[in-house]
């Protein structure tokens, strides 16, 4: 997956030297002063796809507009990609001009949205104090969660850390049972192939239901309950929220990619491939065998990955991926062998046939929520456990 395009590791580059520069000898903010949060839409990628979250401090008298950005991590790290697949991943705050955390935006089609935080010179004082000391080298970088750390939840922590826990917060409502993994499926409708992988990846610990703080991982909820909050002072709360304006709004919105590319559309197309391959393995049964090892071998694959990354990493979400059930590490061991002892295998494939169908009518009463474009798959592995009309001849013969 494509993390950033280039303009955007320019941008995140150059925020990082902005940095060390003005923020040596941080300004003393004036009283026209403000602090506010900035909530920026959703893109097409992924890695897009739930919004981002930002904290903006702008001073005219100081000449000073940044954006202090939770969002940041460095390629060049010390054992960036073993840590990335171990599931120890840096992030860090970093800093950029106004002007171009904004350009960025505008140029991937994303909107933006500022709500002006009421604080007092003191409290904003206090906020900018606290940033500017967690932008230091020794401080910037935290331990990164999808769900728990992410840059949307270090805003609510650092407020409450700046400001001595006076914010009142009221946190959104959502309607219904909610868990990280409905909260998902609701900002990937137009990505089935980032809906699916993350399916994939995460177990069934995302399909417990959530909510108060835990859903201000979400930018756009975090949004809500700024919006909701207020702020205490001497036994009265104030509206923390004094200003919501938009910044930028994009005029044309991304939409779903093509059926024909997405997940459901080609796992059918590799239904009916083995189907027909089965149908006419009469004939001659290579073509079947060649498809049933493919199969087999690459769920058995997926399933070792998924098992790995369950009981070797510190992905936590990870864990109790029920994948498992119809991605079986097994799957890689009975694939190679039916090439060499596919007679052997042919009782245990008996067993698979009541098993396969078994997993089909519980997919929907399992703890965790299994993606449905899965399906054709599943059935697939099923018809792959049938024998080759050849040897059902030779049998009957």
């Amino acid at each position: 997956m494509k993390i950033f395009k280039i303009n955007t590791l320019i941008l995140i580059v150059a925020s990082l030297l902005f940095s060390g520069e003005i923020m040596a000898t941080p300004p003393i903010l004036s009283g026209r002063a403000k602090v506010s949060l900035l909530t920026c839409g959703q893109g097409k990628a992924l890695y897009e796809a739930f919004g981002h979250s930002a904290i903006r401090v702008w001073d005219p008298s100081q000449g000073l507009d940044v954006v202090f950005n939770y969002g940041v991590f460095d390629f060049n790290q010390e054992n960036f990609y073993a840590n990335f697949a171990k599931g120890n991943m840096l992030y860090m705050l970093g800093l950029s001009q106004t002007t171009d955390f904004l350009f960025a935006y505008r140029n991937y089609g994303r909107s933006v949205r500022e709500q002006v935080l009421n604080l007092d010179s003191a409290e904003r004082v206090s906020v900018f104090r606290f940033l500017d000391n967690n932008l230091q080298v020794e401080n910037r970088n935290y331990l990164y969660n999808y769900f728990r750390n992410n840059c949307s939840t270090k805003i609510p922590e650092m407020l409450d850390s700046a400001l001595g826990k006076r914010i009142v917060w009221r946190h959104s409502d959502i309607n219904g049972k909610a868990s990280y993994r409905s909260l998902i499926y609701d900002y990937t409708v137009f990505n089935a192939w980032g809906r699916l992988g993350i399916d994939l990846g995460l177990g069934a610990v995302i399909d417990q239901s959530i909510g108060g703080k835990e859903l201000n991982f979400l930018p756009i909820e975090l949004e809500k309950s700024i919006a909701r909050a207020s702020i205490r002072r001497e036994m009265t709360d104030f509206p923390l929220v004094i200003e919501t304006k938009t910044l930028y709004e994009p005029a044309v919105f991304f939409g779903a990619d093509p059926y024909f590319t997405g997940p459901v559309f080609l796992f059918t197309i590799l239904l009916l491939t083995i189907c027909l391959s089965w149908y006419y393995s009469g004939k001659s049964s290579l073509p079947f065998r060649i498809f049933r090892t493919i199969v087999l071998m690459g769920t058995g694959v997926l399933g070792l990955v998924e098992l790995c990354i369950w009981l070797f990493t510190n992905h936590i979400d990870a864990a109790w991926n029920f994948n498992l059930l119809w991605a079986n590490p097994l799957w890689l061991a009975f694939g190679f062998a039916s090439l060499i002892w596919e007679k052997r295998l042919y009782s245990t494939f008996r067993i698979m046939r009541f098993y396969f169908p078994a997993l089909l009518a519980l997919w929907f009463f399992l703890p965790q929520t299994l993606n449905t474009d899965l399906i054709p798959l599943v059935i697939a592995l099923f018809v792959c456990c049938c024998e080759p009309k050849t040897s059902v001849s030779k049998t009957e013969n």
